[in-house]
């Protein structure tokens, strides 16, 4: 008796052992490595899981190593298993014919190559209800793409410049440059596909300030796109008719919550040093009154946030200095408190994109250690964890 006993203890400790291995996040896996087709640099991460389960990865692949502004590709990665195997990398974005530098790049102190074209910030959205994948991109931060591929990020369409929805903005926001994300947009439950979106008047630093933080929307599965108001804006922005006044917000990461609420998650260079978080009925107008999150640490990088099983998962860098020491946070109140966290990666770390996996899995692509600086990653990598890790 004292025998059987003895094993029933070792196999239960035995499942404890492996549940909790499980829970722990898996090995990382470099996608996209400096060097990878002659590109000694790749940014701006972005993820999604299809409606067949295929993990779809993208990231910006940029020649000059000190610029974003010189020639930028975006390449693609897919995995059918989880993320255990993924396909070779693949060039999908080319600058189009009548492509021009956009005028601000020229007047920087270190100016870009005249000819040396970007399309830029990859934003991804996995069509939940009818199958697909949807991806917006910018290319000379002053004209927006669009384009459609398969559930395995197959049979891409022709790109479709939807810059027209970006001037319904002129009359608040005398923009000179725009971008979409980057990382990925959300499918809300009515099936329309939300993506949050800034615009810069181009005068302070690299031209990303002064700017306005908002999003487009579509109802017609990428075919149309519409304006949303703007979320928030910079205190030198004088013209905005809605938002929040904030120090120079930017990128965001929009997620609808379990009750329905439509949250937009915000960087932002306060004194405060939190991020800030405004909520919608519908992910296009209505924006409440931006407040900061108690808790989520701002060091003015992008955040990635997803809706699981478990609440809201949000990931950026928890450090007010620099980009390091990348976490995850679980939200169980639709957004109020990020009470769950655990360090994803303690080394540097910067932008990141989330993707709800199967059961309680969650799978992220961030930007991963630097060699010069924070804002060169040595590699872009893969990782997958649970909201059960997170509540541990």
């Amino acid at each position: 008796m004292k025998v059987f006993s003895r094993i029933l203890l070792t196999s239960a400790l035995a499942l404890a052992s492996t549940s909790m291995l499980k829970a722990e996040p898996t090995e990382p896996t470099d996608l996209f490595t400096q060097g990878d087709a002659d590109r000694p640099l790749y940014r701006y991460p972005g993820l999604v899981r299809s409606k067949s389960g295929t993990l779809i990865a993208v990231a910006e692949g940029r020649k000059n190593k000190a610029l974003g502004w010189d020639e930028v590709d975006i390449f693609m990665r897919t995995s059918k298993d989880g993320g255990k195997t993924w396909s070779d990398s693949a060039k999908i974005t080319s600058p189009p014919a009548d492509a021009k530098d956009n005028p601000v790049s020229l007047k920087l102190k270190k100016p870009a190559t005249v000819g040396a074209i970007a399309t830029h910030n990859p934003t991804v959205v996995a069509d939940q209800k009818d199958g697909g994948v949807h991806l917006l991109y910018g290319v000379e931060y002053n004209r927006v793409f669009y384009m459609s591929a398969d559930d395995n990020g197959g049979n891409l369409s022709k790109p479709v410049e939807i810059t027209k929805v970006f001037e319904e903005f002129r009359s608040e926001v005398d923009w000179k440059l725009i971008a979409p994300g980057p990382g990925a947009g959300t499918q809300l439950s009515s099936g329309r596909l939300v993506v949050p979106v800034w615009l810069s008047q181009g005068t302070v630093g690299i031209g990303f300030q002064p700017a306005v933080t908002a999003t487009i929307y579509s109802d017609d599965k990428g075919k149309t796109w519409k304006r949303g108001e703007i979320v928030a804006f910079d205190f030198e922005i004088t013209t905005a008719k809605t938002g929040t006044k904030l120090e120079k917000p930017l990128e965001a990461a929009v997620v609808q919550a379990a009750d329905g609420t439509v949250i937009i998650n915000i960087r932002n260079k306060a004194l405060k040093g939190m991020r800030a978080q405004a909520t919608s009925k519908d992910g296009a107008s209505g924006w409440s009154e931006a407040v900061f999150v108690k808790g989520l640490l701002e060091p003015m990088c992008q955040g990635s946030a997803v809706a699981t099983k478990a609440g809201i998962v949000f990931t950026n860098p928890a450090n007010m200095i620099m980009r390091k020491s990348l976490t995850a946070r679980l939200s169980s109140d639709n957004g109020a408190t990020y009470p769950a966290s655990k360090i994803i990666d303690n080394g540097v770390a910067g932008y990141s994109s989330l993707a709800a996996g199967e059961g309680d899995n969650v799978h992220i692509l961030y930007e991963r250690g630097a060699n010069m600086s924070e804002s060169e990653p040595e590699a872009i990598t893969f990782r997958s964890f649970t909201t059960s890790w997170l509540k541990e």
